[in-house]
């Protein structure tokens, strides 16, 4: 069941990614277009919150991976 949802998790998790930081460089860095720089900056704090969302997310579905690879905790055995 984490594998479904994760294929589908990972890639907005990139989107939210790629909009947050195509965002910041709309908002940070000056060029020849000009940006409302208020609606750029909530376009920045809203795919913001929806990243570090869907970040918390796929710690929590990838955990037991975590506990294994990171910490070297064994999943129990079962009987």
């Amino acid at each position: 069941m984490n594998n479904k949802i994760l294929k589908i998790l990972n890639p907005l998790l990139f989107i939210a990614l790629l909009v947050t930081i195509v965002a910041m460089v709309l908002y940070k860095v000056p060029g020849r277009y000009q940006y409302d720089a208020d609606s750029v900056g909530k376009i920045h704090e809203i795919a913001g919150i929806i990243f570090f969302i869907l970040a918390l997310l796929h710690v929590y579905l990838n955990w037991q991976w975590i506990k294994s690879q990171v910490f070297g905790i064994k999943p129990k055995k079962k009987k």
